[in-house]
């Protein structure tokens, strides 16, 4: 059993098509049959049939649906290695995902105090949903992500970073900008600006509300943290947003208001894939954000 035939193996039954698979190894049908051939053959093959032609469809036997989890392990471990002695070799790389309410904020200063330490290595930045993340955590398209906390996929290691409050987001002139807390009834006629619902902070500010007792009255949602505190900045509404989020704010069209107790907070991860490689410079990546 030959590495080069798993992968044709592969392409064939993830294509579905000799034809196709050849195109995709770049490699002529006739070479790409005979290699599946000698993967079937009993001398130094696995000796069972792996495919059923039906026509121009070729479907997995059950002896191929047994191999194929197999060997697409074998050909991800294979990438993995030969990744990370090329990433040793150059100074190291690092793919790093953060979702929207994190990357603005925390990505610049985390990166500049990681860079001091680490200067060679290369990093590659991914601001995107926590589905997708996830889904690049476990496919090995990302190194580490950072979310919010909970993780719940038993691939997956999420590592606590810390726990941020959560703070209310006023017009400058606001009745309540003077106002050293603020409590959800102080707000409950106030029109709301929030994330959409494909933001998972969106529903976590939902859920906030629900269990203090308000159900707001949602005039606004957005994409961006940013363009939501901007429409507050003129009057449209008041907002929840991570206390990070105020803290980066210098345009100074918004007043930022801790909340009564019981504060609501939110607590960030970092995400990694259990199985996967882990480059060197993962855990000083993760040091690092923890002291922000």
């Amino acid at each position: 059993m030959e590495l080069h035939q798993l992968r044709y193996f592969v392409a064939v039954a993830e294509t579905g098509s000799f034809t196709r698979a050849a195109e995709r190894e770049k490699v002529t049908q006739p070479t790409l049959s005979e290699q599946i051939m000698r993967l079937e053959s009993k001398d130094n093959g696995v000796g069972r049939r792996l495919f059923d032609r039906l026509g121009r469809k070729v479907v997995l036997t059950d002896a191929g649906q047994e191999l194929l989890g197999h060997a697409q392990g074998i050909l991800a471990a294979v990438k993995e290695a030969e990744r990370a002695v090329r990433d040793s070799a150059e100074g190291g790389r690092l793919r790093v995902g953060a979702i929207p309410t994190i990357a603005p904020f925390l990505l610049p200063s985390m990166v500049t105090r990681f860079r001091k330490d680490h200067p060679l290595v290369q990093l590659q930045l991914k601001e995107d949903l926590t589905e997708r993340l996830l889904a690049d955590l476990l496919a090995g398209e990302l190194d580490v992500g950072l979310m919010a906390m909970p993780i719940r996929d038993d691939r997956l290691h999420a590592e606590k970073l810390f726990t941020e409050p959560l703070v209310v987001a006023l017009p400058a002139k606001h009745r309540l900008a003077t106002k050293p807390e603020v409590k959800f009834s102080d707000i409950v006629d106030e029109p709301f600006i929030l994330l959409d619902d494909m933001h998972c902070f969106g529903d976590q500010v939902l859920s906030l509300c629900h269990r203090g007792g308000l159900e707001p009255r949602v005039v606004c949602r957005g994409e961006q943290i940013v363009t939501l505190l901007a429409m507050v900045a003129t009057g449209q509404g008041v907002s929840v947003v991570p206390e990070m989020a105020a803290n980066a704010d210098s345009s100074k069209g918004c007043v930022y208001r801790p909340m009564a107790k019981p504060i609501p907070t939110r607590t960030l991860c970092a995400v990694w894939h259990k199985q996967r490689f882990r480059p060197p410079t993962l855990r000083a990546l993760v040091d690092v954000a923890k002291k922000q």
